[in-house]
This record gives structure tokens, C-alpha cells and sequence, in this order.
């Protein structure tokens, strides 16, 4: 990526109260701060990564950005985490991808609710194999959307 061109994202970054960092971009559907870079073609990729290179170095193959910033009890995680649009690569570490999933797990055992309200107390469904946590009340309705989607589509 041109040099300039990275500056100008980096330049834009605003300094937050609780010392994060935040990019004026809006965020994705999973609420990473993210951008478009390149010539003569333009790739999309998360700015906090952009960070991590522009400050810290290449990102080695394997490994993930993680945001050391988050804490359970300011927020619950998920896509409204604010922590996920922070830059600041003092709050950023390199880890493996199952350093950080290990990590979520962690964080999903403080939630009392499901990203759509429902209260996770009795209600959780742990996957060995994927070695994630699911509310058994989404999981039903999706099921059944599922299924009805099904039906219609072959007329039944």
C-alpha cells in the first residue's frame, strides 16, 4: 500500500476518553472500523490491522489482531462492542486464532443476554466441536425459519 495513502487513514483516527482510538469510518455489520485501500485496485480491510502494520510491524501468518481493551463489564461484546472499532495498537495484541476464540468464549460466560435479548441463564448450548456457545432460543428460531423457508420452497 502507498505510504501516503496509509498516513492519511492513520491520520484520521480519534482519540477516545477511555484512550481508545477510533476511525471516523462506519463500522461493519460486525462493528470493525474498516476501509477500502490500494491502487489501480482497492481491497476492503480493518483499519485496526492497518494500525497493527503501521505501527507495529508485518501481522505473521496465523495470527489475529486482538483488542486487549475490551472489558466484560463495561459491555457485553458481540457486533455493538465499542471496543471493536479501536485502533490504538497499544490496546492490540498479536495472538493465535485460537488464543482469540478461547478469549471470546471467556468473555460470552459474563453475558447474561443473547445479542437479541434473550437471557442466556439455562439457555446456552455449547458446541465441542466449534468449541463456541449458542442461545437455544435463537438456535430453535432459526431452525424453524429454516424450515418454513423449506416448506415454502418445495410447496409442502
Amino acid at each position: 500500500m502507498p505510504t501516503t495513502q496509509l498516513e492519511r487513514i492513520i491520520n484520521r483516527f480519534e482519540a477516545q476518553d477511555n484512550g481508545c482510538w477510533h476511525h471516523p469510518s462506519v463500522p461493519t455489520a460486525k462493528g470493525y472500523a474498516q476501509t477500502k485501500y490500494g491502487w489501480p485496485k482497492s481491497q476492503s480491510t480493518l483499519i485496526h490491522r492497518l494500525s497493527w502494520m503501521y505501527y507495529k510491524g508485518d501481522i505473521p501468518e496465523g495470527m489475529v489482531i486482538d483488542h486487549l481493551c475490551h472489558n466484560p463489564a463495561e459491555c457485553e461484546g458481540g457486533n455493538n462492542c465499542p471496543h471493536r472499532r479501536c485502533v490504538n495498537p497499544d490496546h492490540l495484541a498479536l495472538v493465535t486464532e485460537a488464543e482469540n476464540n478461547a478469549k471470546t468464549v471467556r468473555v460470552l460466560k459474563y453475558r447474561s443476554h443473547c445479542l437479541k435479548g434473550h437471557p442466556l441463564e439455562n439457555n446456552v448450548i455449547q458446541f465441542a466441536s466449534r468449541k463456541g456457545q449458542y442461545c437455544h432460543t435463537c438456535k430453535k428460531e432459526s431452525s424453524r425459519n429454516n424450515a418454513r423457508k423449506y416448506r415454502a420452497k418445495v410447496g409442502v
